[in-house]
């Protein structure tokens, strides 16, 4: 058999599942915040994906959950998280055969905050667009930012958790055959 066909057939397969494991984690697991917003732990999910896989794959399967998730739940933004999702799973390394290293739990910072201001940004420019004044719109998209703050940092302490409890399983050696 071709090893290079079945690492490429297994890294697909490997990514449907995340891919599904963000939307549902995302669209369905949510904690409501005090602020009128919530917390879902598709975002951890993300972190995990690109932990388990080679960063093209991890992109395409956060940009595809997160896509997925929002087309469910909040159509409006479907656009600007592909590219937030793809861009949050970049900063993590699949190189390691722990999950939860030193590197990866640190990435959490710059994920976050690709999401923090994302979503501010994404915010803004919905508000623009739909005729909103600048000072009024700039005002709303800081506004989200300490919700979307609480978010990056929920996701942050799950990813380490779960990827904690997968490393003591041995979970990613077991998934890819290692």
């Amino acid at each position: 058999m071709n090893t290079k066909h079945s690492s490429h057939t297994l890294h697909i397969v490997i990514a449907a599942m995340f891919a599904a494991m963000i939307a549902v984690m995302t669209a369905f697991v949510q904690i409501k915040t005090p602020t009128g917003g919530y917390v879902h732990l598709g975002d951890s999910m993300i972190y995990l994906t690109a932990c388990f896989l080679p960063m093209p794959y991890a992109m395409a399967a956060s940009a595809i959950g997160g896509g997925i998730a929002d087309l469910l739940v909040y159509p409006e933004t479907i656009i600007y998280t592909i590219i937030i999702k793809a861009l949050n799973a970049v900063f993590f390394s699949a190189k390691d055969n722990k999950l939860l290293t030193k590197r990866n739990a640190l990435m959490t910072i710059p994920s976050g905050l690709v999401t923090v201001v994302g979503y501010s940004l994404s915010k803004l420019i919905r508000q623009l667009l739909a005729g909103d004044s600048f000072q009024s719109a700039l005002v709303n998209a800081l506004w989200k930012m300490p919700e979307n703050g609480i978010q990056a940092l929920a996701s942050a302490l799950i990813f380490i958790l779960i990827a904690a409890a997968f490393d003591k399983a041995d979970i990613k050696k077991r998934m890819l055959n290692k």
